[in-house]
Formats: structure tokens, sequence, C-alpha cells
């Protein structure tokens, strides 16, 4: 009844954390919009400021220097007529591209941003869920019950632990029976699959967002190259439109097109990274786990035979 309640508490708690770190992740996504917003609003203002900065009039020379004041006036009046270049960098692909394609960047941003929050999340969980055992594990191998009560509820393997106690328990609180051995193997069948049981839940609340970080590592990419085709698309419309086929006009468009996809493969990278890093510590969790129910079956076992 205790691994009951505690493990209901921990779900309870454990989708709180995630929903607390989803309403983070997206109040970091609209602020990033918002930032991006505001620098594409303020980036005319700077450019007009630019524009109507003047150089400081030119101080006249002594008459002995008439005749080389032409030709400085003339350098200082070409510096002024040559027009400054135009800075294309992210955030102005950004501004310049499409909707559809700014809605993909955007998603994939998002993307990018929910995979690091799970991979945060999951450091959490395991490295609590890794040091609980051992502690646990130290204390049952040790002997030391006291401890094993105290520690029980804060580690899968006590969890386990409990459960197989309560069988114990029921099976010392009834009476005698002629066939003992039939008894002795029917509890510890009992124990193995109570155990079993709370091992499967403990591993379905650590493997929990790791389907979204297989599903955006296996879409990302694709929803990027969509914005890369629709951007492309675009910019074969712009040569049909202005009837030019020169690098100026498919340049931008390629490039804006081609940022999507940096995007996607920015999110699907990392994202399979981190789910075949925790899919190995989810297979190493169960191995340990299957260990320490066949480790405490054979303690049980033992303890009957010696009539403890």
């Amino acid at each position: 009844m205790q691994s009951h309640s505690y493990s209901t508490f921990a779900n309870r708690w454990h989708s709180r954390l995630r929903s607390v770190s989803l309403i983070l992740l997206l109040g970091a996504g609209g602020l990033s919009a918002g930032w991006v917003w505001a620098q594409t609003q303020e980036a005319p203002a700077g450019q007009e400021s630019t524009a109507n900065m003047q150089t400081p009039p030119a101080v006249e020379t002594p008459t002995a220097q008439n005749a080389a004041a032409p030709t400085i006036a003339q350098t200082i009046a070409a510096q002024q007529e040559a027009p400054a270049a135009e800075v294309f960098g992210v955030r102005e692909m950004f501004e310049q591209a499409d909707p559809l394609v700014k809605g993909v960047m955007l998603l994939l941003v998002f993307c990018s941003l929910l995979t690091w929050a799970v991979l945060f999340e999951k450091i959490f969980v395991f490295s609590r869920a890794k040091g609980g055992n051992q502690r646990f594990l130290k204390a049952f191998r040790a002997g030391q019950l006291d401890v094993l009560s105290d520690t029980a509820e804060k580690s899968a393997m006590g969890r386990m632990w409990q459960v197989g106690q309560a069988e114990l328990k029921h099976y010392r609180g009834m009476p005698a029976q002629p066939a003992e051995t039939d008894r002795v193997n029917r509890l510890l069948q009992r124990m193995a699959l109570t155990a079993g049981i709370v091992q499967e839940r403990d591993l379905a609340r650590m493997g929990s967002m790791m389907g979204v970080l297989a599903t955006i590592g296996a879409t990302a990419p694709f929803i990027g190259l969509f914005g890369t085709v629709w951007g492309i698309l675009n910019s074969f419309a712009s040569i049909a439109t202005m009837k030019s086929a020169s690098l100026a006009v498919v340049a931008p468009g390629i490039a804006e097109a081609l940022l999507a996809t940096a995007l996607g493969l920015f999110a699907a990278i990392p994202a399979v990274m981190i789910f075949n890093k925790f899919a190995r510590d989810i297979n190493g969790f169960v191995g340990a786990l299957d260990n320490f129910s066949a480790e405490m079956i054979a303690s049980v076992s033992r303890q009957l035979d010696e009539g403890r």
C-alpha cells in the first residue's frame, strides 16, 4: 500500500515537472519569437539612421594646396556615393523568408528547445534513480534492515523489495500445509511477478518522452526539407516574375530555403544522439533490476530453506 501511494505521488510529481518544463519551453519560444519580431521592426529604423549620417564638412585648405583639393574632394564624394555592402545573415534570411518557411523554421526551433528540455529532465531523473538504486543495493547486500526500510521508497529496487516482502509476510501468515514445496514455489513465482510489475511501472516512467525524441530525430530533417523545397519554388517563381536568372535574384531565396534544412538538421542530430544515449541507459537499468530481482528471490529461497 505504501509502495502504491508513493508511486502515485511520484507519477503526479513527474507529470507536474514535465508540465512546468513544457510551459517554460513555450515561454522561451515566445520570447525568442518576440525578440526576432522586435529586431525585424528595428532593422529599417537602423538603416535609415545609417543613411542619414553625413561626414563633417571638409576644412578649407590653404592656397598652396588648391591644386590638390579637387582630387581629395572627388575621392571623398566617391566614397560617400559608394553603396555600403548589405549584411545578409541568419536574421535577414528569416525576415525575408516566405511566411510558410518562417513557420517551418519556428517549428524546428521549438523542436530543438524541446529536445534540450528532455535532455535536462532525463539527466535529473536517471541520476536520481541510479543513486537511489546504488544506496539501496549496498544496504541490501549488507543486511541493514533499518536502512532498507528507510530507503525503500526512494528507488525502484526498494519498491520491488517492498512488494516481495509483502508476499513473504502473507506467506508466513498462512497456516502450514503438507505440500510445503509447492507453496514455496508459488511464493517465489508471486514475488517475481509482483516485482516485475513494479519494474515495468518504473521503466515506463523513465522511458517517457523518448518517443518525442525519436519523432523529432526522424521527422525534423524532412520538415526542414519541406521548407527548403517551398523556398526554392518561390525562387523560381521570382525568376519567372522578374524575367531574370541572375545570381542576385536567385541566391537570397535559395539561402532562405537552405536555412530551413540547416535548422532541421540542428534539431534532428541532437535528438538522435540523446535518444541513443538514454536508450542505452534504460537497457542498463533493465539489466540491473533483473539482476536484483533474481538476487532477491534467491535470498528469500535461502531464508526459507534455513527455516528463517
